[in-house]
């Protein structure tokens, strides 16, 4: 167990330097308004959006340039495991876990007292080091890159017991499954987008001004990682006769592991020494450079956006400003897969690790002395690995449809969006996002919003910052409600360093 821990954690710490991946790109002004966008997110940033908004100007004021150095970093957790709610009302008010305490526990957490209950949670940052965009007056361009990594966990419930009560004979004396699934995905992106007017009218129905706009962002990938570990196990830990201590521990194990690069040759190398002398380690093998291009391909973001004035519209009127501009937009989302398929390889064990101590221990610490010893050996370490043709990876494709109202300072929006796929923290659960943005003396932006659906409980955020014509620093926050609903989520968003000229 520990070297299969060992070897997950490592993949975990080799990917995690790149950043993490969401379904729905976002900057701190759109997680601030509730992570939508669809309509009003304008500059590099609709890239990954809705291209389409490389046409608009959301403030009605701003430059037609904007350069993002460091232009965008972001930050998103969620899942049913995130329960804060449940750790704040018994791991923070100095309880002990254990007898009921621990099962109550354990129960909330769940969802209920059965051993092969699952929770899950996934956690994404992305960061866009560069982008540039240009508004011109019939079309515009753009040049963003992302680097994103996704990380999901999933793990049963008496993997939580094992963690929870240790090699209890008193409470894991029935076999009991014990479960763990961890995937994580590294790639980079460079996006090209380009959007145009198609059409223009200069009055319809209650409208004038309108303009239609299209645009299109195709993306090159680099792959940098990919792994999956799947463990499934079952435990039984057994106690002598008058004894509360274990004195036997039967562990069935069956474990694969895919994993790609260098990581995949250096497992391969320990496999081959590990044949010629079982007291090698797989701790010296693993941490070398796993930064290098496993996987490319295209992907593509695409949309269109409907914008007209609305003035003449008596919605109230001459509160927040006299021009009133309503868009009304529909996007796809991260169109495309990779496949890695430098070094695949698949690492496989199966087998009963069947522990009784050495015969001979006088306390209970010498049965735990000899169960560490144990763990050193071969049990874990002794897999196979067996070429496959390649780890696919499907973007997590989404359909976004959303309208914003900007009148003055005042600018409201509602976004809907579904996932084609559950990949990290992508849902086929529809979301919905609210929000709200008020330019305080034109230049602070106070914003507000709420998420309901998708892959969390209902979220709340917000966000403010300096936002001026030629300089945007801005900041979001987004939280849960209530855990219990559906699981937690945080996210955080910082605009970086944008310049406008």
């Amino acid at each position: 167990m520990k070297k299969i821990l060992t070897i997950s954690l490592l993949v975990i710490v080799a990917t995690s330097f790149e950043g993490f991946s969401q379904s729905r790109h976002y900057d701190s002004r759109s997680l601030g308004m509730g992570g939508g966008g669809t309509a009003y997110l304008d500059g590099y940033h609709s890239n990954f959006v809705n291209p389409a908004n490389l046409m608009i100007n959301s403030t009605n004021n701003r430059p037609k340039r904007s350069l993002g150095l460091v232009g965008g970093v972001g930050f998103r957790a969620g899942g049913t495991l995130i329960n804060l709610d449940v750790y704040d009302q018994y791991l923070t008010k100095g309880l002990t876990l254990e007898g009921d305490i621990a099962d109550n526990f354990l129960t909330d957490l769940f969802g209920g007292s059965s051993s092969n209950l699952t929770r899950n949670q996934s956690t994404t940052f992305s960061l866009v080091p560069f982008g540039f965009s240009n508004r011109g007056n019939k079309s515009s361009v753009s040049l963003a890159t992302r680097v994103r990594v996704t990380e999901s966990f999933t793990i049963n419930r008496g993997f939580a017991e094992l963690g929870v009560y240790g090699l209890d004979p008193q409470e894991l004396n029935d076999v009991t499954p014990v479960d763990f699934s961890f995937g994580a995905v590294a790639f980079s992106e460079i996006s090209l987008g380009y959007a145009r007017e198609i059409l223009s009218l200069p009055n319809l129905l209650f409208a004038k001004n309108v303009k239609l706009y299209a645009g299109i962002a195709p993306k090159y990938i680099i792959g940098v990682q990919n792994s999956t570990l799947d463990f499934n196990s079952t435990i039984e830990i057994q106690r002598a006769n008058n004894s509360q201590y274990a004195n036997r521990i039967i562990h069935n194990f069956d474990y694969r592991l895919n994993t790609v690069g260098n990581v995949s040759a250096d497992l391969r190398e320990f496999e081959s020494d590990f044949e010629q002398a079982d007291t090698v380690s797989v701790g010296d093998y693993l941490g070398g450079n796993y930064a290098n291009v496993n996987a490319t391909g295209f992907g593509l973001d695409m949309g269109a956006t409907l914008e007209m004035d609305i003035s003449g519209v008596p919605i109230i009127d001459g509160f927040f400003g006299k021009k009133k501009t309503l868009r009304v937009s529909m996007s796809i989302t991260d169109i495309g897969k990779i496949t890695y398929d430098e070094n695949p390889t698949s690492f496989t064990a199966n087998g009963t690790f069947d522990f009784t101590g050495s015969g001979n221990d006088q306390e209970p610490g010498d049965f735990y002395d000899d169960l560490a010893d144990s763990l050193k050996n071969k049990v874990y370490g002794d897999f196979d690995a067996e070429d496959i043709d390649g780890i696919e990876y499907e973007l997590p494709t989404m359909f976004n449809f959303g309208a914003s109202l900007t009148m003055g300072k005042l600018t409201t929006s509602v976004d809907y969006g579904v996932g084609f796929n559950d990949s990290g923290t992508n849902s086929k659960r529809s979301t919905l996002n609210l929000g709200l943005e008020y330019r305080l003396l034109g230049l602070v932006p106070l914003r507000f919003g709420t998420r309901v659906g998708g892959y969390s409980s209902t979220v709340y955020s917000a966000g403010a910052g300096i936002d001026l014509n030629f300089l945007e620093f801005s900041a979001g926050l987004s939280l849960v409600g209530n855990d219990t609903e559906n699981g937690g989520s945080v996210a955080a968003a910082f605009s970086g360093l944008v310049l406008r000229f």
